[in-house]
């Protein structure tokens, strides 16, 4: 009874804003579209995207544009729903923001990195990491190499993560990247009993600690098969949370020697127990699935939960990601029934 009473008014607010997801007509209505200043008139027409693309000239776009302005309606969904969340409620979403923390923290190290300023566009949601982030975007936005970076974080505790990978004289982006996702993880997991009711904390467990094995699976795999990374720099590269993963399961495929005993490692885990059709070749696509199936089953069985809030999110960062790839088909002239089999295999 008191997770209805706390979250029916966000549960409520949540069902409505999704029934503005794009259907899967609604994909192939857009891959079908003749070039991307059809698709910028398609998506103004839904409420979901008027916002962020309301002063888009379809006549006057820049590659990428569109995308940006698409992936960063998240922005949006996310302030409608916390202004409808009582204060336990926000703790998790704060919580949740951090992954928008890290998203532009690699975004601006990259532009330092290289040498180039951020794109003016980052600015548009200032007003979003002044409200739920202690990044200071501004700070960010001026600085134009990794020790500007460094210091735009310093009341912040990405300053010391991001100062200690800066004292390597060798460091890559890649390497703060690794960092940063790390702390994040880390802390959601550290922090789940603090950050959700108690009722709720079985849900994030669930959610993100299978999220994190698969990560792993999925990081290990990446890491033998594209990089050759030796087994320190794998243990390394590996989120330090299990779930339902063990010690045993990760040391046995760090040190596999052959494909097919990573192969054989794998099937001897929960999830190659569980997921027969699991292979090495096929992480990713599991690593989706997997995430997408345990959040709506949690959502479906506890509505008034954060479950809700944790499920809309993902699943709009994933409409994002379906959108982007349906542009990219647009952009490219590739035929709408072949485009199809890109959007909906993610």
């Amino acid at each position: 009874m008191s997770g209805l009473l706390s979250y029916s008014g966000v549960t409520t607010k949540i069902r409505a804003m999704s029934k503005n997801f794009i259907t899967e007509n609604g994909f192939r209505e857009i891959v079908s579209l003749p070039n991307v200043p059809a698709v910028v008139t398609y998506l103004k027409k839904d409420p979901a995207y008027t916002n962020v693309l309301a002063s888009l000239d379809e006549n006057s776009l820049h590659r990428g544009t569109i995308e940006f302005l698409i992936g960063n309606s998240i922005y949006y969904d996310f302030q409608n729903i916390y202004n409808f969340c009582n204060p336990k409620q926000r703790l998790f979403l704060k919580a949740y923001a951090r992954r928008y923390e890290v998203k532009l923290l690699k975004r601006s190290l990259s532009h330092a990195i290289i040498g180039e300023p951020m794109e003016e566009r980052v600015l548009t949601f200032r007003d979003f990491f002044n409200n739920y982030s202690a990044l200071n975007i501004d700070a960010l936005y001026a600085a134009t190499n990794v020790e500007q970076v460094i210091a735009a974080v310093a009341e912040t505790p990405y300053y010391a993560i991001l100062s200690k990978v800066h004292q390597k004289p060798d460091a890559t982006l890649f390497d703060y990247e690794t960092v940063l996702d790390l702390y994040h993880f880390s802390a959601i997991w550290k922090d789940r009993d603090k950050i959700v009711a108690k009722g709720s904390v079985d849900i994030i467990t669930k959610a993100y600690g299978s999220k994190f094995d698969m990560l792993n699976l999925w990081y290990i795999h990446r890491a033998r098969t594209y990089y050759d990374f030796s087994e320190v720099d794998t243990y390394a590269l590996t989120i330090p949370v299990l779930y339902k993963l063990k010690k045993e399961d990760i040391k046995a495929l760090v040190t596999a020697e052959t494909d097919d005993q990573f192969k054989a490692s794998l099937e001897k885990t929960y999830y190659g127990k569980h997921y027969k059709n699991l292979t090495p070749s096929n992480l990713e696509d599991m690593y989706t699935f997997v995430c997408k199936n345990v959040l709506s089953r949690e959502a479906k069985e506890k509505p008034y939960s954060v479950a809700s809030l944790y499920n809309y999110l993902y699943w709009k960062e994933h409409e994002i990601y379906r959108l982007t790839i349906a542009i990219e088909c647009v952009r490219y002239g590739i035929a709408p029934d072949e485009a199809m089999k890109y959007v909906t295999l993610v």
